[in-house]
């Protein structure tokens, strides 16, 4: 499973193998110059005890000089490198997220958890950025470099002394890891699931904020807030714990490794195998080559919450959606709707249970029920939310069939939660049309009863709305995404409570407005509200999943 998600990852550097490339070369010859600095010291000394060294003390020193100004110019374009990758693939990531969950919805978004998708977009891609930035150069760096070492001292100082320094590595950059990669496994997936749920949380309590105060359950939230805070702290405690214990192994194996090598390069230097001044080139080589393999100890911690995030990214981009995207050229002109033998149910339960009725070019219809009935559920099978049984005909043909863009050209639904953007009230309303006049967008508001509202703010249209529009209430919010419906001028409009936050006199200026429009457009309004009927032509019970007229 992990090999298959690693290749998984990697499978999305295609693009960036060059620079892939280029960060790794920089990164060995980086760390090979770092380690010659201490080496060159080390041939200077030995130089001094006896040593053969052809080299000259001024050249030495020079070579120290160079290689250390080197080493820096490297590590910088090496960390530029790896960042640069890492960032355009977290943006490649999002943008396919993006799309996959638009290609999801609307029955992703219906559902699903907001705060759970932000988490994927925004922390869980990030997280990825640990594998990206900081896993492949230095796997790669370490293999490499470190090789060299080996070859080094095998052949500058004696082969037992390279065969030690593999042993050492290999215990400190792979054993060692893979040891505390299943220690760590199961908290990085806890962790990632716990801050998700958070996140939705602390979503809700700011969506809710208002709710909270006024029924006085802020204690409760705040005790809610702290247990939560508290076990995603205790789960990043055993984080924190487990990688100091990886460093203390890591700092004791190092200090062993140079025992031992100080008591094989003694036991060979009284075999007569290895000069005395090779002694202090050999530890001082070995315990300076130790960064590369010691980053890679350090990764289990960060590669366990990686590993849990691009489980849950994957398990997003691998979701099915329950109704795929229809893109053909079955467009249609909406002359009447008609619903035959419509049946659908949540978990087995049913909510729909074979739904007949018919609608007309030009009539409003009313469809009433108690809360969960199924009203709401009908008006998404009209868009085409989820899969259901039986059918749906839009003129002469099966809504299963027909071209998304002409669904949505046709039919559109106010739902009961009207979402307006921080933005101007301009251009809130040009999301229902890009290119509204501001005279095109005065109409649709004054049919919205908002006409005077917007002439008597200071700035007008330009009026700003506010995050989660805070500076109005909730039936002018409401309004506002009924100019929206207005302004787009369906062939089918969809009402989903559409006047439950605004009183009775501007309700009745908006159901006159669509009496208005009636004559291009059809209206299926779902309300509890009995002195709508007046406004109707047809009038339809939904109870027990079954529609009488």
């Amino acid at each position: 499973m992990r090999k298959n998600l690693i290749i998984r990852l990697l499978s999305l550097i295609k693009g960036f193998r060059k620079i892939v490339i280029l960060a790794v070369i920089n990164g060995i010859v980086g760390n090979l110059l770092a380690m010659s600095v201490a080496i060159f010291a080390s041939l200077t000394l030995a130089k001094a005890l006896g040593l053969a060294i052809t080299l000259s003390y001024p050249l030495l020193l020079s070579l120290m000089v160079l290689f250390g100004v080197l080493r820096g110019v490297l590590r910088y374009f090496e960390q530029y490198s790896n960042h640069y990758i890492a960032f355009k693939i977290l943006a490649s990531i999002r943008h396919i997220i993006f799309e996959k969950v638009r290609s999801l919805s609307p029955s992703k978004v219906d559902n699903d958890s907001k705060g759970d998708l932000v988490s994927q977009i925004t922390s869980d891609v990030e997280t990825l950025e640990v594998f990206y930035a900081h896993t492949i150069s230095p796997i790669l760096i370490a293999l490499i470099a470190n090789g060299v070492i080996v070859v080094f001292l095998s052949l500058f100082v004696h082969y037992l002394t390279g065969l030690l320094a593999l042993a050492f590595y290999l215990l400190i950059g792979v054993v060692i890891p893979l040891i505390f990669y299943q220690i760590n496994k199961r908290n990085g997936k806890i962790y990632r699931s716990e801050l998700a749920s958070y996140q939705s949380f602390y979503l809700d309590i700011l969506k809710g904020k208002n709710d909270i105060i006024f029924s006085q359950k802020e204690e409760e939230i705040k005790k809610e807030n702290l247990a939560k805070t508290l076990s995603l702290q205790k789960q990043s405690e055993k984080s924190l714990y487990n990688s100091k214990t990886v460093r203390i192994v890591v700092d004791t194996l190092i200090i062993l490794s140079a025992l031992a090598m100080l008591f094989l390069n003694f036991y060979l230097f009284n075999k007569g195998l290895i000069a005395f001044s090779l002694i202090i080139v050999s530890l001082v080589t070995l315990l300076t080559s130790y960064g590369p393999v010691v980053s890679l100890a350090s990764l289990p911690g960060n590669l366990n919450q990686t590993f849990a995030s691009a489980r849950r990214l994957f398990a997003l981009l691998d979701e099915k959606a329950k109704v795929k995207e229809v893109h053909n050229d079955k467009t249609f002109d909406f002359t009447s709707l008609d619903i035959q033998n419509l049946s659908f149910g949540y978990d087995e339960k049913i909510i729909l249970n074979k739904v007949n009725f018919h609608v007309n070019k030009g009539e409003i219809v009313l469809l009433k029920g108690q809360s969960g009935a199924g009203k709401s559920t009908l008006l998404k099978l009209l868009m085409r939310y989820y899969p259901y049984q039986g059918a749906i005909y839009y003129n002469d043909q099966e809504l299963r069939t027909i071209d998304d863009t002409s669904l949505k050209d046709n039919v559109s639904m106010f739902s009961q939660q009207t979402y307006l953007f921080n933005e101007t009230i301009r251009d809130n309303l040009k999301i229902a049309k890009a290119d509204a006049s501001d005279e095109e967008i005065m109409i649709a508001l004054e049919k919205a009863s908002l006409g005077e509202f917007i002439n008597n703010l200071p700035n007008k249209l330009d009026t700003v709305i506010n995050e989660s529009a805070l500076n109005i209430s909730l039936g002018e919010k409401q309004r506002i995404g009924l100019a929206r419906v207005f302004l787009r001028k369906p062939k089918l409009l969809l009402l989903d409570e559409p006047t439950s936050n605004i009183d009775s006199l501007n309700a009745s200026l908006i159901y006159k407005a669509l009496l208005k429009e009636k004559g291009d457009m059809s209206v299926i309004i779902v309300s509890h509200q009995e002195n709508i009927a007046q406004y109707c032509d047809k009038v339809y019970l939904l109870k027990e999943g079954v529609i009488y007229e």
